[in-house]
């Protein structure tokens, strides 16, 4: 069955973050109120919009859409990332929000025919994200936006490339991707595009799906984003290796770029974590380091 990978992984999920100790919401609202500004976004399915605690609602600021995996939620998902710990530092807005559950009371996200509405309620997610970034727009001025996700997340983020969301300038997707008929993002605007995905990983396998070809594969999904904004396939460029997954030794994760012609300063990369999983085990700092090549206007080699 196509949806059997996510469901092992669903229960895989839920004892990784059972054995750090789950933080209800509420208490991550209070945790940050005590450093942020915080509103509550979405009337019956409410999100939250973290600020720095000083920031001028009349400065523009870019606006960071962080979207969890299937089965988790945006507390699971901000612990993983540590999004909400940049904001101070990072001066960024940025949105928490939660898949709807499902029957079998699993959070996902409606971003692909493959991931992960298990039950067909068609839940428009791209219509209720998007009302998000309009609301979050009547408290602050937004500069540009960006979405990331993981796994169902990923695709979800991949979903709102394809939809073309207004202010959209990238993505990153980790352990996600999008459709398998490339023409369903045929029209899209060009945005960046990081896709991270693990050669290892046994739910949303890095070659994409075998047999019925419901998902596109990680280089595959790279290539599609660079061809469509008109960069040179020809001239890829290999980028010094980084050691990203704490629990493989040495600089696993190989990084390919696509870069020259590319229309609009659009960046595409790809980074494949050499026998690394669904779960990655990154280092604490991962996210700090997400966000700055999200932010960056040439996408410079701020890795290295």
């Amino acid at each position: 069955m196509r949806n059997n990978k996510i469901c092992t992984f669903a229960a895989l999920l839920s004892l990784i973050f059972a054995a750090c100790g789950e933080t209800p919401q509420t208490e991550l609202v209070s945790d940050l109120s005590d450093n942020h500004i915080v509103h509550t976004l979405g009337g019956e399915r409410p999100a939250l919009l973290v600020l720095p605690a000083d920031h001028d609602h009349e400065t523009p600021i870019p606006l960071v859409l962080s979207l969890h995996g299937f089965t988790s939620d945006l507390t699971e998902h901000d612990r993983y990332f540590g999004l909400s710990k940049r904001v101070n530092d990072d001066r960024f807005a940025l949105i928490m929000a939660n898949g709807t559950l499902d029957p079998d009371g699993k959070r996902f996200w409606n971003a692909t025919d493959f991931c992960c509405d298990l039950h067909n309620t068609q839940v428009d997610d791209v219509q209720y994200l998007a009302g998000l970034l309009e609301e979050a727009a009547t408290h602050i001025a937004v500069e540009r936006i960006f979405a990331l996700g993981h796994s169902n997340g990923g695709f979800m983020s991949y979903r709102l490339a394809c939809e073309g969301i207004p202010g959209l300038v990238a993505i990153a997707s980790l352990a996600g991707t999008s459709f398998s008929d490339p023409s369903r993002c045929a029209f899209a605007s060009p945005v960046s595009v990081l896709q991270i995905h693990g050669t290892a990983d046994k739910v949303v396998a890095y070659d994409g799906s075998a047999g019925e070809q419901e998902y596109a594969g990680a280089e595959e999904v790279a290539l599609r984003w660079a061809a469509l904004a008109r960069c040179d396939l020809t001239d890829p460029e290999t980028l010094p290796p980084l050691d990203l997954d704490q629990g493989i030794d040495g600089p696993e994760t190989v990084r390919t770029r696509y870069r020259t012609g590319c229309r609009h300063d659009v960046t595409i990369e790809l980074w494949t974590i050499e026998q690394g999983s669904h779960v990655p085990n990154f280092a604490p700092d991962f996210g700090q380091h997400l966000l700055k090549w999200l932010f960056s206007d040439s996408r410079i080699d701020t890795l290295s």
